[in-house]
């Protein structure tokens, strides 16, 4: 009789400790998770901070760094005064290669000079390449002040600089258009587009 109830005391014991030890695996299992998913968490939210940030680098030490991002400006030069040298006379396009009184910016405006500055956009491809240095823009001014036939003239120098400027200087305003012998004529204008990189 003694051994039947020492015999379930004994079991009735080792089930209170089974138990009591699944109780602190679980525990400890919970435990685990819970950091595993707050580190899970932490993760997430530094890898959307960089997105955000637009860094990502990390360095040995784990601390992450930005990456500061180029920019760039372009800027247009005053026009030159037409080269008195040149003969005042039609190409095969019927465009004067130079006017008596040369075409002028008439646009919205105050210069050619702050149109450029506000409407030309550096193109990100070639700010990445960094690339920079100047466009010849050549244009025509007909007999109404309207901008036409934009092309560029001279060495290229890629990554979309030449596209962006033609494109702003076709949109350009009407201009004063250029006379020969006081009637309004189409006239050849050169534009130089400068693009610098900026520290």
């Amino acid at each position: 009789m003694k051994i039947n109830q020492l015999r379930t005391a004994v079991q009735g014991m080792a089930t209170v400790f089974g138990f009591s030890l699944l109780m602190v695996a679980c525990n400890n299992s919970d435990e685990s998770a819970n950091n595993s998913t707050t580190a899970n968490s932490e993760s997430a939210a530094k890898d959307s901070m960089d997105k955000a940030t637009g860094s990502g680098a990390t360095t040995p030490s784990g601390s992450t760094t930005v990456a500061a991002k180029k920019k760039g400006r372009a800027s247009a030069a005053a026009m030159a005064a037409e080269d008195e040298k040149v003969k005042i006379e039609k190409d095969k396009m019927g465009i004067y290669t130079r006017a008596e009184v040369a075409p002028t910016y008439a646009g919205g405006y105050p210069n050619i000079e702050s149109y450029i500055q506000d409407n030309i956009e550096y193109p990100q491809n070639a700010i990445d390449n960094t690339i920079e240095g100047t466009v010849q823009v050549q244009f025509a001014v007909d007999e109404n002040g309207k901008v036409t036939n934009v092309s560029t003239v001279g060495n290229k120098l890629g990554y979309g600089l030449e596209e962006e400027a033609i494109k702003v200087v076709s949109n350009m305003p009407k201009w004063t258009p250029g006379k020969v012998k006081g009637k309004a004529v189409k006239t050849w204008r050169t534009l130089p587009i400068t693009y610098q990189l900026e520290s």
